[in-house]
């Protein structure tokens, strides 16, 4: 019951944010290709501060989660790989963004965006962490997360077993040194690429 009052909040949340003007820059229509450099595949051990690492996703997280990582499995590599113009056409095309979206631009990675917060605030409300799901739901229709960043996040996802599987993992470990127990240095890059993606960050904490 709880779980449900939860995503039916993230659920008006989001309608009712997405009619209010983002203090973030927005782009519209097709979107350029960034982040075409980042490379794709290294498993290095992400330095994020310690409030990051040890985020803790509750269970209200399993369906948001889940949602999105199955979203993001269902994108073809050669598609993420063609960059974040393909990708954009891809979205659209599936239904999974409007066509002329105002989208917020995802401008920071997962390392930047982590590190510039030393200090991170909690979250302690009802109000903030159906922002935060709100977020999480809604990712790919109104955030221009780079292709490369995806791909990323979509290799960690296999890696783990699968988008059931990952969610499982974040939601069991609470802290970094049982991200590092259960999955290992991919389920910790696993994290810190979501809570880097700007939305996510600037709605969670």
């Amino acid at each position: 019951m709880k779980s449900q009052l939860f995503i039916a909040t993230a659920s008006l949340l989001a309608a009712f944010t997405a009619a209010i003007p983002s203090p973030h820059p927005l782009i519209h229509g097709l979107i350029p290709d960034t982040n075409s450099a980042e490379t794709v595949g290294k498993v290095n051990r992400i330095n994020i501060p310690a409030a990051a690492a040890n985020y803790n996703f509750t269970n209200e997280f399993d369906f948001p989660l889940g949602h999105l990582f199955a979203q993001i499995e269902s994108i073809p590599d050669d598609v993420l790989e063609a960059g974040d113009e393909a990708l954009h056409k891809w979205l659209v095309t599936n239904g999974l963004r409007e066509p002329d979206a105002p989208l917020k631009r995802d401008e920071t990675s997962a390392t930047d965006s982590l590190l510039a917060r030393a200090v991170l605030e909690a979250r302690v409300s009802v109000w903030k962490i159906a922002k935060c799901l709100a977020a999480i739901v809604q990712l790919l229709a109104t955030t221009a997360v780079p292709a490369a960043k995806l791909l990323r996040i979509k290799k960690y996802l296999e890696a783990l077993g699968g988008a059931r599987e990952a969610v499982e993992l974040l939601l069991k470990a609470t802290t970094q040194a049982e991200k590092l127990r259960l999955g290992g240095e991919v389920l910790v890059n696993l994290a810190a690429e979501l809570l880097g993606i700007s939305s996510v960050k600037n709605n969670c904490f």
